[in-house]
């Protein structure tokens, strides 16, 4: 009967820390918790003008690429430079939630990576091509 007792206790003594490791997924979308942020990061932009959507590819990251969660807001600033242009951008990072529930169940998600990025901020790179 001891043994039983001190098995038991040293089970409810460890539960709390075994459950306490867990950490919360953080939240896809636009919406979602904040992964990163950029703060004149050079990047390669390509937008289409009639549909009203963009995105970016840090320069030299060919695995990787980020969607803007606001084309339409940033589309005036967007279309002073050429489609492929290298710009520098200001913005706060969040996971693609597609590429997140691909990512979480298959070898894809090491390769090729997925974002969406609200944009605060386009300019032009001056030191960039």
């Amino acid at each position: 009967m001891k043994i039983i007792f001190k098995i038991l206790t040293i089970t409810l003594l460890l539960f709390p820390v075994i459950v306490g490791a867990c950490k919360k997924q953080a939240k896809c979308g636009c919406d979602g918790d904040i992964i990163n942020s950029f703060a004149g990061v050079p990047v390669t932009v390509v937008y289409d003008s009639v549909n009203k959507s963009a995105q970016f590819r840090l320069v030299g990251d060919y695995y990787s690429r980020y969607y803007f969660c606001n084309p339409t807001d940033m589309m005036d600033k967007l279309v002073t430079f050429e489609n492929g242009a290298e710009v520098l951008i200001d913005c706060d990072i969040y996971w693609e939630c597609n590429y997140m529930y691909q990512a979480s169940n298959s070898y894809y998600g090491s390769m090729y990576r997925v974002y969406m990025a609200d944009v605060s901020d386009i300019r032009e790179n001056l030191y960039g091509k």
